[in-house]
Parts: structure tokens; sequence; C-alpha cells
């Protein structure tokens, strides 16, 4: 398979920028893009107050659900805590976390919540999106038991891969560019964005909408185990993550 992006849109919630994400939503039915769509039940994260609570939010997720785009369940509360010294997310990226160092019973809980929630609005997510990337073993032990969840966008690899009971499509990507092959998917946050970035975004998906591709396209081509490629190449991402950061700092 030539390269392909996959559209990965994270934090959507009753209080996320609708003068964005309202914009995007057209953008992306124009252009026929079917992302995967973050989505937090119940934020109580402050940088997520970005509106007035927006009463048709469920309506709005039924109807992406209803277009096709995937939704992911993004956590319960996006609220984090300082990842224990003695606790290592599988995707170690960020050092605070919703779910890694909890014990299994606590992440069955905020689960639970979580999948009640969506339940109860109708809407059935059909993948998991750690806030900040990280979870940990309990997290996809919780996953098993109270949720019909069993795919993982998150990851570094070239293309997507099954994993225990897991399929994982990985994200590797903050910004559309050019590659030569793989699967990619770009990680995009509307509500950080102000109108500039967002013009930016569209010219962006514009240009690289003849090589998206729908989750459930790449759900049917997952047939293989992580391979010595794929670890090879998320050893030398892990490590070049490591090195920008500690520049940054």
């Amino acid at each position: 398979m030539n390269v392909r992006y996959i559209v990965r849109l994270d934090d959507a919630c009753t209080t996320m920028r609708r003068d964005i994400w309202d914009p995007l939503e057209v953008a992306l039915d124009h252009l026929g893009i079917h992302p995967i769509v973050g989505v937090i039940p119940d934020n109580t994260d402050p940088s997520m107050l970005c509106s007035e609570p927006d009463p048709n939010f469920w309506e709005r997720v039924r109807n992406w659900e209803k277009k096709g785009w995937g939704i992911a369940l993004h956590g319960l509360h996006h609220t984090y805590h300082l990842i224990p010294p003695d606790c290592h997310a599988l995707i170690p990226l960020h050092q605070t976390s919703e779910f890694v160092g909890l014990s299994l019973e606590k992440q069955r809980q905020i689960l639970r919540e979580s999948w009640r929630i969506f339940s109860e609005n109708g809407v059935k997510p059909s993948m998991f999106m750690a806030p900040s990337h990280t979870f940990d073993t309990n997290t996809l032990l919780a996953l098993r038991l109270e949720t019909d969840i069993r795919i993982v966008t998150d990851g570094h690899a070239l293309f997507p891969f099954r994993e225990g009971d897991f399929i994982w499509i990985p994200q590797q990507l903050w910004r559309f560019r050019w590659l030569p092959f793989g699967i990619w998917t770009v990680c995009l946050h509307p509500n950080m964005m102000n109108t500039d970035e967002l013009d930016s975004l569209v010219r962006q998906l514009t240009r690289f909408a003849g090589k998206t591709i729908p989750y459930q396209e790449v759900i049917a081509l997952c047939n293989k185990i992580k391979g010595l490629s794929d670890r090879i190449f998320a050893s030398i991402f892990g490590i070049a993550l490591q090195v920008k950061r500690q520049m940054a700092g």
C-alpha cells in the first residue's frame, strides 16, 4: 500500500471551541474525510472549557457516528495526576496521566463510568484514545473487562498491527507531511487552534484529502502482529521524541 493518512481530532466535549469545530466539520465533509474523534464524556479539565456547554453535543456525536466518523473514548474527565516514579506508561510521551499508576479497580471504575455516559447518550465508541497518550497494562485489562472496545488509536509503528486482544492504529504525526509509505495518523487539537491555524489546516487537508483513509478500511487490512520493522521504527521514534523534549527543555 502507498502512503495513507488518518485524521484524528482530540478533545471533543460539551465545551469545545465550536467556532473552530463547526467550519472544520464543514471542510471535512466537503473533502470526504472521515476522521477519528476523541470524545471526553464528562470534561472537568479547565483547559477544555472553551465555550458555554452545548446542549446538542451528544446529538452531534451521534451524527458523527452516523457519518462513519470513528468515535473514540477519550478518558472520562480529561484530568491528570503525576505518574508515580515506579510506574511506566506503555507510550512514555508525558509525565502525567488519567490512568497510569492507578489500580486496576480504579481504572475499571473510570472506564465503566465513561462507557455508561456514552451508552446513555446512544453512542458506542469503537476505540480507545488515552488523554496525553498515557496508559498502562491495567488500562488495557480494564478496557477488556468494562467495554467492548478492542481498538487503540495510539502507538508508534509504520502500519496498524494486532497485539494481545487489541488492534493498534499507530499515531505518529501532529501535522501533515509528505512520506513515502506507511499509514500515519495525524493528531490534531481543534480546541487549541486559532482561525489562522484552522485556515492553514484546511489547506493541508485539501492537499492530502486524496491520501486519507477511514479507520474502517485500516481495520479491514490489519492482519499482522507488530513486526521487526515496526519495532525498530518505534525505538527510533521514541528516541527522537526524547531528544526533541530535552532540546525544548
